[in-house]
């Protein structure tokens, strides 16, 4: 209803639903985590989200994977205190998504299995969405 009113139209070009090529939503009032496999228009707490976009991970936001037997062990070099931390680290297949989520003052680390992971991604509250690619 929404895009219909606003006249913005939305085409969906993940026609083959690649994982590779998810979108992200985060909510910067309560910090919801959206998925979605295509274009979307979403709203949270009445706010209008965009698509997150990654950039690679650079030295403030250091990542550091590690192959310990059929996982990886996924580390982020964040201090993670209550205002400036990292939300979640995700996994990405082409078939699949396995999404761990953080808190504040909590880990920065995760374990993914390791089967056809291609790309790992996290979000930081203040400045963004980072990737790597395996």
């Amino acid at each position: 209803m929404t895009e219909l009113i606003s006249g913005n139209a939305v085409y969906n070009s993940n026609v083959s639903a690649n994982v590779l090529k998810s979108k992200f939503y985060v909510c910067p009032v309560c910090g919801n985590i959206i998925h979605s496999m295509g274009e979307a228009v979403i709203h949270c707490h009445g706010v209008l989200l965009t698509a997150e976009t990654a950039e690679r991970s650079d030295e403030s936001h250091k990542i550091t994977v590690e192959k310990i037997e059929d996982e990886y062990f996924v580390k982020i070099d964040r201090a993670m205190t209550k205002n400036h931390y990292l939300s979640f680290i995700a996994a990405l297949s082409c078939d699949k998504i396995e999404l761990v989520k953080l808190y504040p003052e909590g880990s920065n680390e995760a374990r993914f299995k390791r089967s056809g992971v291609e790309k790992i991604l996290f979000y930081c509250n203040r400045d963004g969405r980072f990737y790597m690619n395996l």
